[in-house]
């Protein structure tokens, strides 16, 4: 693969990836901010993780891909090479949510007992 179709197809995917969350956006709208937010950054973290394609290559690709062909098409690599790493990205991302929530709760709070 060249490095320019290595490009074009990360340019495709990310793309994607943007269309994939702005229709998510709008699919979440009408729920509550504690869920919303939550699947909001969880999606964003899950599609836009990038993993190495394999040891000896220097080329990324999206985590989830490379979790799923290692477990699925590989017989000798492992589900968690790049499931690991984007597992761990999904918790810290649940996390940074979480935090926000609180935060955004605080502020509401404090602007309420002002009043």
């Amino acid at each position: 693969m060249t490095t320019k179709a290595y490009l074009w197809g990360w340019f495709a995917y990310l793309v994607g990836s943007v269309g994939v969350l702005f229709v998510l956006w709008y699919i979440t709208r009408p729920l509550q901010r504690w869920v919303k937010l939550p699947l909001r950054a969880l999606a964003a973290a899950l599609l836009l993780t990038p993993w190495s394609v394999s040891s000896q290559h220097s080329e990324w690709a999206p985590a989830w891909v490379v979790s799923l062909f290692d477990g699925f098409a590989q017989q000798d690599a492992s589900l968690w090479r790049a499931g690991g790493p984007l597992v761990a990205m999904l918790l810290v991302t649940l996390l940074v949510a979480m935090a926000e929530l609180w935060r955004q709760r605080r502020k509401q709070a404090r602007y309420y007992a002002e009043e």
